[in-house]
């Protein structure tokens, strides 16, 4: 037990993180400004059916500390990655990789959109990449884990933009209709 005190110690002084706190890389453009290291303070996802027929999986991983009981602050230095997961029809959240797919034409496959927040502005990202969900705990304490390989190589009138890295979320609710 001594010899532990010495690691529990230094542990406790750097701040200890778990997955949830793993950096995720983001680049929104070709400026320094557009390219951060978000480190989650909080990870939080929530299962709705959003209908009979679809249901959506939410989850946020944000740089402001944040609880399921608390509203989200909207501090402008913030740095947020919103992910919704479409699950149309009798699609079940399974571990699986979900693309970013484009909006037009409409898609009945399952999705994600991707959203992030980033110098007091929200930004969509466009399509390209997906997100691999690797593991998904549906019990009233379970938890998400994934890697996130979202990539828009960019074109004439968009910059290239990507997100990279692994999350772990713990859901806050599941609300099912059936």
């Amino acid at each position: 037990m001594r010899d532990a005190a010495p690691i529990l110690a230094l542990c406790l002084a750097l701040g200890c993180r778990d997955d949830a706190a793993a950096p995720i890389r983001i680049v929104l453009g070709p400026l320094p400004a557009d390219d951060v290291t978000l480190v989650p303070r909080a990870a939080l996802a929530e299962l709705i059916d959003v209908s009979p027929t679809e249901s959506a999986l939410l989850v946020t991983l944000t740089s402001a500390p944040r609880t399921c009981e608390m509203p989200p602050e909207p501090a402008a230095d913030a740095v947020g990655l919103s992910l919704r997961f479409v699950l149309p029809g009798a699609t079940k959240l399974l571990p699986s990789s979900y693309p970013i797919l484009p909006s037009d034409p409409p898609s009945d496959k399952p999705r994600v959109l991707a959203t992030v927040k980033l110098h007091g502005r929200r930004q969509e990202l466009l399509p390209g990449g997906e997100v691999e969900l690797r593991q998904a705990d549906l019990s009233p304490q379970g938890s998400l884990e994934g890697l996130l390989k979202l990539e828009f190589t960019g074109d004439a009138e968009h910059p290239a933009t990507r997100v990279s890295g692994r999350f772990l979320a713990h859901f806050c609710r599941i609300n099912r209709l059936r």
